[in-house]
C-alpha cells in the first residue's frame, strides 16, 4: 500500500488470482465500500488499519477505480481524514477494502 495527500493505493485481489477447474480463469473481484462520517468512527471487528492519514480533497470528490472502471463520490470536505482497513485474514491480497472517511 501506498499513500499521501494526493491518493491512496491500495492493491486488491487480481481478477486473474483464481484458477477454475478447466484451466480457464474465473474473474476474482474486490469490493471497496467508501463510508463518510461526521467523525472518525470504530474499526469493526475483524479488521486491521492499513493507513490512517489526510487526503486533500479540494473539490470535495474522491475517485475510486481500477484498471478497468471508476467512481466518483461527492460531498467530502476539503480535507478529508481516511481510515483503510483490511480484514485481518486478507491482507495479502484483499477481496474487501473498507474506506472510512470524515470532515478535517
Amino acid at each position: 500500500m501506498s499513500a499521501n495527500e494526493k491518493g491512496i493505493i491500495v492493491p486488491v485481489r487480481h481478477a486473474q488470482d483464481i484458477e477454475s477447474f478447466e484451466g480457464d480463469f474465473e474473474w476474482a473481484e474486490a469490493t471497496v465500500t467508501v463510508r463518510l462520517w461526521s467523525d472518525p468512527p470504530d474499526v469493526d471487528d475483524g479488521c486491521t488499519i492499513v493507513f490512517e492519514g489526510w487526503l486533500a480533497t479540494p473539490t470535495g470528490r474522491l475517485w475510486i477505480g481500477d484498471a478497468d472502471e471508476n467512481t466518483v463520490a461527492e460531498g467530502f470536505p476539503t480535507s478529508t481524514g481516511i481510515r483503510v482497513a483490511l480484514k485481518s485474514d486478507d491482507l495479502d491480497s484483499p477481496e474487501q477494502v473498507w474506506v472510512d472517511a470524515w470532515k478535517a
